[in-house]
C-alpha cells in the first residue's frame, strides 16, 4: 500500500528547525501559531487573497436583540517585565534547572535543555509556552491512542498539575477537550493514528464577562505526562466605564462587514441567533493596550434550510476608542 504522511508532518519538521533558530526570542510565538490554529479566530479580513472563500452580506437576526448596555468597564493591560529569576522559577515547574541554557531577548526570556528536548518561553506580553520537543506533535512510541488517559482523567491530571504549580489563575474555567492527532493516510484503506494527545482547554471570565482570546491549554500525552503548555493570560486593571454601541448598531456594522462563508454560495443566508457583550484579547504574540469590549454574534451559514457552517463574529462595542 502507498502511504503518505499528511502535510502536518512537514510542518512539524519546519517548526522544529524554527524553534532552534528562533532562540533569540525575536519571532512571533510558535505556540501561539499552534493554538490559534487549534481554536481559530473566526473574524477574517476579506480584502486579501489569503482567505479561501468569500463573504456573504445576506445576514439576518432570528431572535430579539438583547437589552442594550449603556456602559462597560474597560480594562487596561499591565505590561510585564520579567527577569532571569522569573524564567528560572517558571522552568522549575516543568523540570528545568538554573543550569539549563537561559537567554534574554527583546520579547522576554527562554530556557532550553542542552539537547533541545525541552524549551519554555516567558514573553513580556504575558504569554507562556512549554514544549517537550521529543513528544509534542512528534511521532514516538509513548503518545499513541492506547497509552492515553480518558478525557475525564486528562482533565483531572491537567487541573492538578496547573493548580500545584500556580499556573491556573483566578477566573479560569474549563472550556473543553480536544485531541491532537497525526495520521498516516492509506490509499484504499483505513487511515491510522500514529500520534495523539489530549488537549485540555481553559477560558476566562472577568467580572462576570467572557474574555474571548484569553486561554490556557495543556496537552496530556501517554502515561499522563504533560508534553505541551500554552497560556495567553494578561494582567488587567480597571480603567474606566465607557459607553457602548447598541446591539442594533453593531449588527448593522456586521452586515456592512460581511460574514465569511467559506466556499458556500456568496448569497448564502447567515442566520444569527445569539448576540452578547464580551471582551476580546489579542493573541499573545502582540502588545495590547486595553482589553477590547466586543459584541459577539453567533449563528450558522444556511443552505437549503440547513445549517452547514457555524459562525462567530466580533464587532467592536465601544462608541469611541479610549485614549489611555
Amino acid at each position: 500500500m502507498e502511504k503518505n504522511y499528511i502535510l502536518k508532518l512537514a510542518l512539524i519538521a519546519i517548526v522544529t528547525i524554527v524553534i532552534i533558530s528562533a532562540w533569540g526570542l525575536n519571532i512571533v510565538s510558535l505556540a501561539e501559531e499552534k493554538k490559534t490554529t487549534a481554536q481559530p479566530d473566526t473574524n477574517f479580513d476579506y480584502s486579501g487573497n489569503e482567505v479561501a472563500g468569500w463573504a456573504s452580506y445576506n445576514i439576518v437576526f432570528d431572535e430579539s436583540f438583547p437589552k442594550s448596555e449603556e456602559k462597560i468597564v474597560v480594562y487596561k493591560d499591565l505590561p510585564q517585565h520579567y527577569t532571569r529569576e522569573d524564567i528560572i522559577s517558571l522552568g522549575e515547574k516543568f523540570g528545568f534547572s538554573s543550569k539549563d541554557k537561559i537567554k534574554e531577548g527583546t520579547e522576554g526570556f527562554g530556557i532550553m535543555k542542552d539537547d533541545h528536548s525541552m524549551h519554555a518561553y516567558l514573553f513580556n506580553t504575558g504569554s507562556i509556552e512549554y514544549t517537550n520537543t521529543n513528544r509534542a506533535h512528534t511521532i514516538n512510541p509513548y503518545d499513541i491512542p492506547g497509552n492515553l488517559p480518558s478525557d475525564e482523567e486528562a482533565i483531572k491530571i491537567a487541573t492538578e498539575f496547573l493548580e500545584e504549580r500556580d499556573l491556573l489563575p483566578e477566573g479560569a474555567v474549563l472550556s473543553g477537550v480536544t485531541h491532537g492527532k497525526i495520521y498516516t493516510l492509506v490509499r484504499d484503506g483505513e487511515d491510522t493514528v500514529d500520534w495523539e494527545d489530549v488537549q485540555v482547554w481553559y477560558g476566562r471570565v472577568l467580572n462576570g464577562v467572557e474574555v474571548k482570546g484569553t486561554k490556557i491549554s495543556i496537552d496530556v500525552g501517554g502515561g499522563g505526562d504533560i508534553i505541551d503548555f500554552y497560556s495567553n493570560w494578561r494582567i488587567y486593571e480597571p480603567y474606566a466605564e465607557l459607553p457602548v454601541k447598541s446591539p442594533e448598531e453593531a449588527f448593522e456594522e456586521l452586515k456592512s462587514k460581511g460574514v465569511y462563508v467559506g466556499m458556500n454560495s456568496k448569497d448564502s443566508i447567515v442566520s444569527i441567533d445569539e448576540a452578547y457583550l464580551a471582551y476580546h484579547s489579542l493573541p499573545g504574540a502582540y502588545t495590547e493596550e486595553y482589553l477590547e469590549p466586543v459584541w459577539v454574534f453567533k449563528g450558522n451559514v444556511m443552505a437549503d434550510g440547513k445549517a452547514v457552517m457555524a459562525v462567530e463574529e466580533y464587532i467592536p462595542a465601544l462608541e469611541e476608542v479610549p485614549e489611555l
